[in-house]
């Protein structure tokens, strides 16, 4: 079997042209309107920096361990890319979309090669349409990177299980390396199609041998290609297990992964009303997928061919089951590191759809309702302007027309002012310091040293030697304070007893206040 790209027929070819239309459109809408928030802030600030610099910020040691936790491929990706096409919102998501939608492409070619044409237009059309793949196809993170690295290896490792020869296997290591460098979490996708070969291994007639010694060897090929960032990992572990803002999981991250994987996405909320109908059609759709599998246990288990389709259900099951392992030692569970595993998931489902695994009546009573989440989901997601996604853009234009010579503009921390900062380098804004060893306490000197940004120790630092203060503060933080028991975030008790509150103005979920200063100069830091 050749590796070309493998032609639909000429009567099909308007169905796959259409679905990348959808693709397309849906990765271009609102793509320069929604905000950037705090992780995209970073990226882009980050990435402006030469290499040498994000080296610096991110490996060099603070108290003996990394200053940072993730790889620099993206960040070096996203560096030439803004030499090219600038720095808009809409420019530095481009390249997440272009991704986005050669991740269509390629899960295209892989549902082709294990499903025939109808399960492969099914799987590029539930990837170009699921808003897990919307979204990080439409933010600037390395997340889409990372799904079109694990997607592209997966696609190679079964083509060459198919005996592909060894170009294959050859781009299996390759691609392995990729998805390494992309994300350090994803070493539990390729557990995964390591726990897959384990299967094959036990299974009658499964492995043949033909494919262990290239497989060993596309296993050096990614290790090898990964070895100069082996030597980070120790101390970009040891910065998790110090200060990360991930919390241990529990059954209820299992089920939110869930709920993510089909109609959904983290860091935003959808809205309250939809989220019964929403987990209910998306344990059902787990629950009639593990149904088809165990109606075909006997032939996934001692049939000639491989099972691909345990294959699938293994690349969508183990890694999430890795990291949440991993994660009663050393909380790493992000959701969105698992977007690999979603992929997978989407073309098993795909394939089980086009083949009639359940009744026509059973897949058009779940199809209708569930693309009628999928739209209110993408509705919401377009839209979204509540935390951690303020209209940045708008407070930066408020503050820029208001404020005044000798104003101080101080965020309360660095999840307002980076995208603010973005939007507008001219003001004279800082932030306040995360509470040492707290959750969110991610950002070392060094790193600060590599953006040329440095957050003051405190608000009465922040705001010596002013009468006007622009304080930000994302309401959230405000509520979470009340909620543990305090009267009030800190930061605004102390303004409030120093300044007087002259006018609140809102944009999301974010609040900026002008205070003026009410007591003497020499009282204000006793």
């Amino acid at each position: 079997m050749k590796i070309g790209i493998l032609h639909p027929g000429s009567r099909d070819r308007i169905g796959l042209a259409g679905v990348f239309a959808v693709a397309v459109a849906l990765r271009l809408i609102h793509l320069g309107e929604r905000p950037l928030w705090y992780d995209e802030a970073f990226a882009v600030l980050y990435a402006e920096k030469s290499f040498s610099t994000m080296l610096h910020g991110t490996l060099t040691p603070v108290h003996g361990v990394a200053a940072d936790v993730h790889p620099l491929l993206y960040y070096a990706l996203l560096h030439g890319w803004m030499q090219l096409f600038g720095q808009s919102p809409v420019a530095v998501r481009a390249l997440s979309a272009l991704l986005g939608v050669a991740t269509v492409g390629m899960v295209y070619r892989f549902g082709r090669l294990l499903h025939g044409l109808r399960g492969a237009l099914g799987a590029a059309l539930v990837v170009a349409c699921a808003p897990f793949a919307v979204y990080y196809s439409q933010e600037a993170r390395m997340y889409a990177l990372l799904g079109l690295a694990a997607i592209t290896m997966t696609y190679f490792f079964a083509h060459a299980w198919m005996g592909g020869g060894w170009r294959s296997w050859v781009a299996v290591g390759l691609c392995g390396a990729i998805v390494l460098y992309a994300h350090n979490l994803g070493f539990a996708f390729i557990l995964g199609l390591d726990a897959w070969v384990i299967w094959e291994w036990f299974r009658p007639n499964g492995v043949r041998w033909r494919n262990i010694v290239p497989l060993v060897l596309a296993h050096l090929l990614m290790l090898g290609l990964f070895a100069p960032w082996l030597l980070a990992l120790p101390g970009q572990f040891g910065k998790i297990q110090q200060a990360y803002w991930v919390a241990q999981p529990g059954p209820v991250q299992l089920v939110q992964t869930l709920f993510i994987f089909h109609f959904a996405y983290d860091n935003q909320a959808l809205p309250a009303w939809l989220l019964p109908p929403a987990l209910f059609f998306s344990v059902l759709l787990v629950v009639l997928c593990a149904l088809a599998l165990w109606r075909r246990r006997h032939i996934l288990w001692s049939g000639n061919p491989p099972s691909w389709d345990m294959l699938l259900f293994v690349l969508g099951g183990i890694p999430v089951a890795v990291l949440f392992v991993v994660s009663q030692l050393s909380p790493v569970y992000i959701v969105r590191a698992l977007l690999p595993s979603a992929l997978a998931y989407y073309v098993l489902l795909a394939g089980l759809w086009v083949r009639g695994a359940w009744p026509r009546l059973v897949r058009w009573g779940i199809l209708l309702p569930c693309a009628l989440i999928v739209a209110i989901s993408l509705g919401n997601h377009y839209t979204y302007t509540s935390f951690p996604r303020a209209p940045f853009a708008r407070v930066a234009a408020f503050l820029r027309a208001h404020h005044q010579v000798g104003d101080v503009i101080v965020h309360s921390n660095k999840l307002s002012f980076f995208p603010t900062y973005y939007y507008d380098r001219t003001l004279p804004q800082s932030f306040v310091a995360d509470p040492p060893g707290s959750p969110s306490d991610t950002l070392a000197y060094p790193t600060q040293e590599a953006l040329g940004l440095f957050a003051v120790p405190d608000i009465a630092t922040a705001v010596r030697g002013h009468e006007r203060v622009w304080f930000v503060i994302f309401r959230r933080a405000v509520e979470e304070y009340r909620a543990a028991g305090y009267l009030d975030h800190p930061h605004r008790l102390w303004l409030e007893q120093r300044y007087t509150l002259v006018s609140l103005r809102t944009f999301g979920d974010l609040d900026v206040a002008e205070y003026l200063l009410r007591v003497p100069p020499l009282a204000l830091h006793r």
